[in-house]
């Protein structure tokens, strides 16, 4: 991705300053953060000598602009420190950059105890309002720490409903990530929008590389990434390096700096990693700029404020790796450093859904900025070209004939013949039906595993888009294990959740029975019907020491279940069960042997609910009824040669 995007204003209109920062490289920047760890931020401190714009070209506000800071209370902002950063910047011709749009830290603390649907009104009021008052911001980070282990955030994104407001994880596992980003990029189309975690190169380098990966193949309209670089302190020069060439192979957008400090008392150490780690960092042709976090001792957020690089001794003096950073920025390596927003051009595409069934249709949206006018933008679906567009808007609505992921990708052209592309993945999967093409029956088993075919979000949702299990049965990456009877539903975690169309041949009173095994205490599920709670929470108990192997019936009550199609969810409310069948037999005697059997023929197989093989019966030549007084009480399963199943019940 070529993107464009000039800071050269800020050397041409204060040029005088400019000849007094450390930066003199027109394409980059190396910018800084307002000085104290509280509300109350300033720029220009009192403890040194130098203005804060005679050093830095760039300005973050610490906890100024963060969401929590702002918005006070429905409809009610308070936008004094964030404006004293903006103003700041505004008046000495350098970015702001806008820190954050959503974090799970610092968000107002009145949003915990609201819905869904009324948090997701809030984020839009948030937006709207940063959008009426900053409308022209150039920098925002989008999305604070959003890295999830396990159904675990850095940050506490589960205190509240934000993840669910904006679309839930979806089949990327960050969809909510994606749709706070196009709601960005419709508000601020010429900003640079900015995805930003913690420990990126040290602790959890793979996981940031899978969460930007995610939004790149997820058509999200990612500019950038940001490395807060708070984990370097300790980090060898070859693994520090290893580790960013990694990150950038990997991703392949532009990377920002975006938060790094050196917290340690020991000089030499701080001057060693400044001057390991920050020439190969502003030298990367791929980093648009640095951005430390604090300079003055004692006034950072690391301890005693220790990251700080001048005023060590209360003096206004240089640590040493302050006194390095102004012999190297004055060098010909720093002032010629390339930038990837330094000419060139961008391209952008957005498609109207990531995920789509079979037979829907996307809209697929276009914009470029070249060095000359646009001539054309090509649209294609792989290698197909579907369009070539010459008239703005550049839209083109697209329907896939198969499932599976499309790479859509648009190519523009200038009238200098100058070319750059952009692509989005889009998933296609089948409409949703049931497992087995017809409605699983009531009375009978529902096999957990064979839910409705169909879409992460529309049939079911997996927390991850990997199938753990070792057994492959359906699309979406919902993990199947052999167990149980057959196979059976593993690795689940909490908020996962399966749908299933049935249907309900008789209504009347249902006795349910699960059959799951769990190696823990504490896992556990709840049923739906068509949308409302289905009895009680059903809790898994541990059925054998760390064992998942061991699967034991759970009697669940008696339902009344009104006849006809339904739809039926099982939502994981607890972790680590595995749950192999849903058993509905009808209380009673009400339906005669005979009856049950009406419309079976040929060999069937009697079973017990736990999946025990009782006999094997020809209908041809004998009748259950012969067989009744052999048997004990209760419930059975009777099989046909078809694979049909219904319940019968013997005695009372």
């Amino acid at each position: 991705m070529n993107k464009h995007f000039l800071f050269v204003f800020a050397f041409l209109s204060m040029l005088t300053v400019a000849n007094a920062q450390l930066n003199q490289n027109p394409c980059k920047f190396l910018g800084n953060i307002t000085t104290s760890y509280n509300w109350q931020e300033q720029a220009d401190a009192k403890e040194t000598n130098e203005k804060y714009y005679q050093l830095w070209d760039q300005i973050t506000s610490e906890n100024g602009s963060k969401w929590g800071s702002i918005h006070t209370g429905r409809g009610q902002f308070n936008w004094t420190n964030a404006d004293r950063a903006y103003n700041y910047a505004k008046e000495h011709g350098f970015p702001f950059k806008f820190h954050c749009l959503i974090w799970g830290s610092q968000y107002p603390s009145w949003i915990k105890n609201l819905s869904v649907s009324e948090t997701y009104d809030v984020i839009v009021e948030w937006m709207d309002a940063v959008k009426a008052h900053y409308p022209d911001l150039e920098l925002i980070d989008v999305v604070n720490e959003a890295i999830c282990v396990n159904g675990q955030y850095h940050s506490p994104y589960n205190e509240t409903k934000i993840i669910e407001a904006l679309g839930g994880t979806g089949r990327t596992g960050y969809d909510w990530i994606i749709k706070a980003f196009h709601m960005a990029r419709e508000r601020w189309p010429n900003a640079k929008l900015i995805y930003n975690d913690y420990n990126t190169f040290r602790w959890q380098k793979n996981e940031f590389i899978a969460l930007v990966k995610a939004l790149i193949d997820g058509g999200a309209p990612i500019d950038a990434y940001g490395a807060q670089s708070h984990d370097l302190t300790d980090m060898e020069f070859d693994e520090f390096k290893r580790a960013m060439d990694e990150t950038q192979q990997k991703l392949g957008i532009p990377m920002y700096i975006t938060e790094y400090d050196i917290g340690t008392d020991n000089d030499a150490l701080q001057l060693q990693r400044y001057k390991e780690q920050i020439p190969y960092m502003w030298e990367a042709d791929y980093v648009a700029g640095v951005t430390l976090w604090g300079w003055i001792y004692g006034k950072t957020w690391t301890t005693n404020g220790n990251s700080g690089i001048v005023n060590k001794n209360g003096q206004g003096e240089d640590r040493p790796a302050m006194k390095w950073l102004r012999e190297y920025m004055a060098t010909d390596a720093a002032k010629n450093a390339k930038s990837p927003f330094c000419g060139g051009g961008s391209a952008t595409i957005q498609l109207s859904a990531n995920t789509i069934q079979l037979g829907d249709s996307i809209s697929i949206t276009a914009t470029a900025k070249m060095q000359a006018e646009i001539d054309h933008i090509d649209f294609f679906a792989g290698d197909e070209l579907l369009v070539h567009k010459y008239i703005s808007p550049y839209v083109w609505h697209y329907t896939p004939q198969e499932t599976g992921s499309h790479i859509i990708t648009i190519v523009a052209y200038d009238k200098q013949g100058n070319e750059i592309e952009e692509s989005a993945e889009l998933f296609v999967c089948a409409a949703r039906a049931p497992f087995n093409g017809n409605p699983a029956e009531i009375p009978g088993t529902i096999e957990v595993e064979e839910f409705d075919k169909g879409c992460d979000g529309i049939a079911f949702h997996d927390s991850d888009n990997k199938n753990e299990g070792d057994a492959n049965i359906q699309e979406g990456g919902v993990d199947v294990v052999s167990g149980g009877d057959n196979y059976a539903i593993g690795y689940t975690a909490t908020d996962e959740w399966l749908e299933y169309t049935v249907n309900v041949t008789q209504s009347g009173d249902y006795a349910l029975s699960a059959f799951a095994a769990s190696g823990l205490e504490g896992s556990g599920f709840q049923l739906y019907w068509d949308g409302k709670e289905l009895g009680d929470e059903i809790s898994v108990p541990q059925t054998g020491e760390e064992s998942w192997d061991v699967y034991k019936e759970i009697t669940a009550g008696e339902l009344f279940l009104q006849e006809g199609v339904h739809t039926l969810r099982l939502t994981i409310t607890n972790p680590y069960c595995n749950i192999d069948k849903l058993v509905f037999a009808p209380v009673g005697t009400g339906t005669s042997l005979n009856d049950a059997m009406s419309d079976f023929t040929g060999v069937c197989d009697l079973y017990t609910l736990l999946g025990v093989k009782v006999k094997s019966i020809n209908l041809e030549y004998e009748d259950l009824n012969d067989w009744k007084s052999e048997l004990n009480d209760g419930v059975y399963m009777l099989k046909n040669e078809s694979g049909k199943i219904k319940m019968i019940v013997i005695g009372e």
